[in-house]
């Protein structure tokens, strides 16, 4: 009986560590994605930060004239100025990225995001950002 124990024991210390270590890699990683695969972002090396959403059911603003490419879902800001929505013709998804579960907090290049059943919410140093979600889109 004491072996099963041990073997219990064992097998919970193991399971600690690696849930423990999956966080860590989401910590220290330039992307992740949300639970649900619908949000990625990317700390990119120019110290941008760059969300898309893939399924985006949100009123949209107008997309601007000058906009030939894709237009609603994809979101950017650099360190210190205000967040924006913007004309692209790429995307940063990328499935490798690790999932950053809901009630953590992601930091890389002095970027901030946190992830929750409700969307991403994600700051730069000045405290810029947004809130997005699959139905909602709130930039400050």
């Amino acid at each position: 009986m004491r072996l099963k124990n041990v073997y219990i024991a064992v097998t919970t210390t193991a399971l600690v560590l690696f849930v423990t270590a999956l966080s860590v890699v989401a910590q220290n990683t330039a992307g992740f994605q949300t639970p649900t695969g619908n949000i990625y972002c990317l700390a990119q090396e120019n110290k941008e930060l760059r969300c898309d959403i893939q399924i985006n059911s949100a009123k949209l603003p107008p997309k601007p004239k000058d906009c030939n490419l894709e237009w609603g879902n994809a979101f950017g800001m650099d360190l210190n100025g205000k967040s924006e929505r913007f004309c692209h013709g790429d995307t940063i998804f990328n499935p490798k990225y690790p999932v950053l579960g809901y009630g953590k907090t992601w930091r890389n290049q002095g970027f901030t995001c946190v992830s929750k059943k409700s969307g991403v919410t994600c700051t730069n140093k000045k405290k810029h950002g947004w809130q997005i979600s699959k139905t909602n889109q709130t930039l400050f």
